[in-house]
């Protein structure tokens, strides 16, 4: 039954990840399937477009998600763009325009445009837009072909302005402010277009950000004529540019209280008038703003550092009256408490987790660096295309998925409860079903604790399904796709069958052996013949959660009394590795990485190194490991996803 695992096709070449102890090693860590595009903030709730969906978080932190099944009026979230006058947000998707009411807490859909108008919702997703509301309580559209109105009603009607807009901001005076790749514009409460250039002060020519402030005025952040980056502060046609020194490229900005918070060099800074009562502290890393035209006063603006860090991947900004949010691109947005002297203290995070409902377990099976998927045991897979996550695969439990060396990828699932498992191949994002395959368990809702290709054109399942309210291991079935042959291997079955103890929880092979992780200990099955480890003959622990067998071909086994290696005669418990293992799994560099209740540990086969919430992780407790022929370390936690490469 073993022998043809010798023939299964050479590994390809892996990128091996340096040991942890050398700190070049790449930990970057998901909460959340796709960035924060914006952020915004009305009254007791805060609004997270991400690119899949909009998600209303209130004071407490719960969630609801509006998405196109919801009634979102597209399923990609463009722009946002606050209604306080009218406690209302204007949403933008690629599918159309819609409004939610927070007093009533109901979204309601905007008409479509006429074609005549020439907006293509579709094509706003790729080219970008913004919005802002109007004073009438319409609102204004910034896109790549001009400035588009639309009315409280529905009602539609395009504008002179045709230039390509980057933002749009309205101050309390009625004056819409435009950014646009040629300079500023200011469209008055009348109706007319100015220009805002070097003439009003403000010697900014490729505007970008624009930020509403107290007094009917208006913050402008974007480059001059030579490339550098400016800030300009005015209202209607005066205004006043400065530097910050030292130089900072600006990634970020957004209102709040009586000034403005921005990001830019790692940092995020608070700028609003000077208080006179208040005596700022010398810093090394301070900042301050140098006016480069004007009247030669003192700034009427002063800017600071906020003391706290800024999340990895931060995309953008938002904030209330005692609250930042600073979203990012893999783990939600962080919320901050603003106390009254300006100070910011971390808070929470604003997280729905959706990668995570209900998952049990962790497969990964790639076909290009880029081009993963995940599978955790939930409903549908995730599909990994390296800079984000997008659900796939059909609407069901997703219970593992699995790489042929050298061929396609296999996922095997199930719909609902129902007792049958079935199995598909995935090729080029496609998931094809592989008839006359069916899996079945002893009980109801069955799952898979593995999934291996330890030989071509064998794929070996370890099966549990619950009974009532335990999970029971269920054997092991070896599945031969191209013919479509399912065997089951339990004690209790006869003929051409691995004398396998039921427990089966985990199993690796190397060559004609395979070894297995059991609830009854370790097993090895050669030349048909199997041999069980107990306690009673030096194992810890006979409760074997997961086994792995290491680059150089030693045997590892995790339990909760630590890790057991077999060194060919006997079992040993090495002290630095006596520490709880959730799941282990080897690398062909030769490190043997171990989820535990305190993160992520390293083995060189001497020193154990941690990788831990000082290393970067969203949590300490990780409950599974995997591997993928790329060398890279995938790792899940109850509420994170963890990929450590090179």
């Amino acid at each position: 039954m073993l022998a043809s695992v010798a023939a299964c096709p050479p590994p390809e070449p892996p990128r091996p990840i340096p040991p942890v102890s050398t700190g070049k090693v790449r930990v970057r860590v998901f909460t959340e399937p796709s960035p924060v595009r914006v952020l915004a903030a009305a009254e007791r709730f805060v609004f997270v477009a991400t690119e899949q969906d909009l998600e209303r978080f209130d004071d407490g932190g719960g969630v609801f998600a509006l998405t196109a099944q919801t009634g979102l009026s597209g399923s990609s979230v463009v722009a946002l763009g606050p209604d306080s006058d009218r406690k209302s947000v204007w949403v933008l998707t690629d599918g159309g325009l819609g409004r939610y009411d927070v007093t009533s807490e109901v979204y309601s859909t905007i008409t479509d445009p006429p074609a005549s108008i020439g907006l293509d919702f579709a094509s706003l997703a790729k080219e970008g837009a913004t919005v802002a509301s109007a004073s009438d309580g319409g609102a204004w559209i910034g896109t790549s072909k001009g400035l588009i109105y639309v009315s409280a009603k529905g009602g539609w009607s395009s504008t002179p302005i045709k230039d390509p807009i980057k933002a749009v901001a309205r101050d309390r005076s009625g004056w819409l402010w435009i950014a646009t790749p040629t300079g500023l514009l200011a469209r008055k409460p009348s109706g007319d277009t100015v220009r805002i250039g070097t003439a009003q002060g403000c010697t900014i020519t490729t505007p970008r950000l624009l930020v509403e402030l107290p007094g009917d005025r208006m913050m402008v952040i974007g480059g001059d004529a030579d490339g550098r980056e400016r800030l300009a502060f005015g209202a209607q046609q005066q205004f006043v540019t400065y530097r910050a020194l030292p130089d900072v490229t600006w990634e970020a900005a957004t209102r709040r209280a009586n000034g403005a918070v921005v990001m830019g060099g790692g940092r995020v800074y608070r700028i609003g008038e000077p208080d006179p009562t208040r005596v700022r502290p010398l810093a090394r890393d301070g900042m301050r703003l140098v006016a480069i035209n004007g009247d030669g006063k003192q700034s009427p603006w002063e800017i600071d550092p906020l003391d706290l860090v800024v999340p990895p991947g931060a995309t953008s900004l938002g904030a209330s009256a005692d609250q930042l949010l600073i979203g990012t691109r893999d783990l939600g947005t962080a919320r901050y408490q603003i106390a009254g002297d300006g100070t910011a203290r971390p808070r929470d995070w604003l997280r729905r987790k959706q990668m995570f409902q209900d998952a049990t377990t962790l497969s990964v099976a790639c076909s290009k660096v880029d081009d993963c998927w995940i599978a955790t045991g939930a409903r549908q897979a995730w599909h990994w295309t390296g800079d984000r996550f997008v659900a796939g695969g059909p609407d069901q439990v997703v219970l593992a998925v699995v790489r042929e060396p050298g061929g396609p990828i296999y996922a095997l699932h199930r719909a609902g409860a129902e007792s049958a498992l079935h199995l598909s191949r995935i090729e080029k994002g496609q998931w094809t079903p592989v008839g006359n395959v069916t899996l079945t368990a002893p009980g109801a809702a069955p799952e898979v604790s593995f999934a291996r290709f330890p030989a071509g054109g064998q794929l070996w399942i370890g099966l549990r399904y619950r009974d009532g309210m335990e999970m029971r291991a269920g054997g092991l079935a070896i599945i031969e796709p191209a013919t479509g042959k399912v065997t089951y291997h339990r004690p209790e079955t006869s003929g051409d069958k691995l004398p396998i103890p039921v427990g089966v929880l985990d199993a690796d092979v190397r060559g004609d052996v395979a070894w297995f992780a059991t609830n009854e200990g370790v097993a090895r099955v050669a030349n048909g013949q199997v041999r069980l480890w107990t306690e009673n003959d030096g194992l810890l622990s006979e409760l074997a959660r997961a086994v792995t067998i290491a680059a150089n071909g030693g045997v590892i086994v995790a339990t909760g009394a630590g890790a057991a290696i077999w060194d060919g005669k006997t079992w040993t418990f090495p002290p630095a590795l006596r520490f709880e293992l959730n799941d282990v799994v080897a690398t062909r560099n030769g490190q043997v990485w171990m989820a535990t209740e305190r993160g992520i540990a390293a083995w060189d086969g001497t020193k154990v190194r941690r990788v831990d919430m000082r290393r970067g992780l969203a949590e300490n407790q990780i409950l599974d490991v995997a591997s993928d022929q790329f060398d890279r370390v995938w790792a899940r936690g109850p509420g994170s996803l963890t990929l450590i490469s090179q």
